[in-house]
């Protein structure tokens, strides 16, 4: 009924049962993997929400009596998990995980933006948003730095993926898996609006590496940081708009799933 509430009862429900089924969507399956995340519990999921990106990574069939027959087997797997550490502007600090993508920039804007929309589903709800915040979001200098690579300048975005897409449908980390230990990360530098409407149809097909102001890398851990605000969500559920420090992890294998 309200933000979080699905944490809370994950969180108990992972006291009495060793597997918690998420009914929604990447924000509802976000919110369950931390209520139990650090137990013995699995998560199971029944595909109802807009995106359900993370559905898709797994290959969950979209029709409800077959997810069902998923979820029956009761194959349970252990797969990678993100943790996430913010610091906004008044120097609070907030902790998440991520199971599927945490983004910073633009594409958090869009996620901001997606959420208003509520007459549209998957791709569609967040094309609209994309094209709504396109024209009106300006890149800010930030710094990233990991064990593997440094980048420093005006990043559009910066997003990190355990699984391949978000937003419905965006395949930012087309090479992602869920398994590796690694986190993708795709990062976008200062581009320009006809810069973008270029790249725009080839992240849906995950080709947009070919540019060169993409880059892709993968790391373990990496820090981003900032002078200025920067949005931030995490499975398409926004952590902040006025983030300034911000610390990404892998949790090797560190949740069930079914």
């Amino acid at each position: 009924t309200c933000p979080d509430e699905a944490r809370k009862v994950a969180s108990e429900a992972k006291k009495k049962y060793p597997i918690v089924i998420a009914g929604g969507g990447d924000g509802t399956v976000n919110e369950v993997v931390n209520g139990i995340a650090g137990s013995d519990s699995a998560i199971g999921i029944l595909p109802f929400g807009s995106g359900n990106d993370f559905a898709k990574a797994l290959a969950y069939p979209r029709q409800f009596n077959e997810s069902l027959q998923v979820l029956t087997k009761q194959q349970i797997k252990s797969i990678d998990l993100g943790s996430i550490e913010v610091i906004n502007s008044d120097l609070e600090k907030k902790n998440k995980h991520f199971i599927n993508f945490a983004g910073i920039g633009l594409d958090a804007e869009v996620a901001n933006e997606a959420g208003k929309i509520l007459w549209a589903r998957g791709l569609a709800k967040y094309a609209i948003a994309a094209m709504k915040v396109l024209f009106r979001y300006k890149a800010e200098s930030s710094t990233v730095s990991s064990l593997e690579f440094k980048s420093e300048g005006r990043h559009l975005l910066i997003s990190i993926g355990n699984g391949k897409s978000s937003g419905g449908g965006f395949y930012l980390t087309p090479q992602a898996s869920l398994d590796d230990g690694w986190l993708d990360v795709c990062m976008a530098k200062d581009l320009s609006t006809s810069e973008i409407l270029k790249i725009f149809p080839f992240v849906l097909i995950g080709k947009h590496a070919r540019f060169k102001k993409i880059n892709m890398k993968r790391t373990k851990k990496l820090v981003i940081k900032s002078q200025t605000n920067l949005p931030v969500h995490v499975d398409g559920e926004v952590m902040g708009l006025d983030i300034r420090e911000i610390s990404v992890e892998v949790v090797p294998l560190g949740i069930k799933i079914l």
